[in-house]
């Protein structure tokens, strides 16, 4: 039987996900991982563990690229705005 998890497949899947969440703001994203640890927390109360279990470990992979997509925003933001500050050279 053949592995079917070879780099070219990790890579194909890599960029799969990247055009998927493209047109998703971080905010969302960083929203969205706060709703999982919210949902993971209300169902280990309510003594569903795996279920808890199983949200709550999407959260970190949720909010770490919710965190990337709204660093690189921060960041080009910080661009833009520097070069609408610097005085233009004559």
């Amino acid at each position: 039987m053949e592995n079917l998890l070879t780099q070219e497949n990790l890579n194909d899947i890599k960029e799969l996900i990247e055009n998927k969440i493209a047109d998703i703001p971080g905010e969302f994203l960083l929203l969205g991982g706060l709703g999982t640890l919210l949902l993971s927390s209300y169902l280990l109360k309510k003594g569903n563990k795996q279920a808890a279990a199983a949200i709550g470990s999407l959260a970190v992979p949720i909010v770490g690229i919710g965190l990337t997509k709204y660093k690189d925003l921060l960041k080009s933001d910080l661009e833009s705005f520097k070069q609408y500050v610097q005085p233009a050279e004559s």
